[in-house]
């Protein structure tokens, strides 16, 4: 999966009406609420088959940051 893919995989899954770009930080988006750290990490679950830990979560704020917690591998 191309990251841009993953950026509209979670637009559509936050309902985020602003673009979403590698930069992006998500937890700042006017969507983001204490339900869409669940709604990512699942997500991520069910796109890559990645486990992620809810403590190392809370470090992860951007798009790239996200990236990087899955493993860069998984993308081309």
């Amino acid at each position: 999966m191309k990251i841009e893919q993953f950026c509209d995989l979670l637009k559509q899954e936050l309902n985020e009406t602003t673009n979403i770009t590698s930069e992006t930080n998500f937890k700042e988006l006017e969507s983001y609420g204490s339900l869409s750290a669940v709604l990512v990490m699942q997500l991520v679950e069910n796109q890559f088959n990645v486990k992620l830990n809810p403590r190392g979560f809370r470090s992860v704020n951007t798009i790239n940051d996200l990236v990087e917690a899955i493993g860069t591998e998984k993308f081309d």
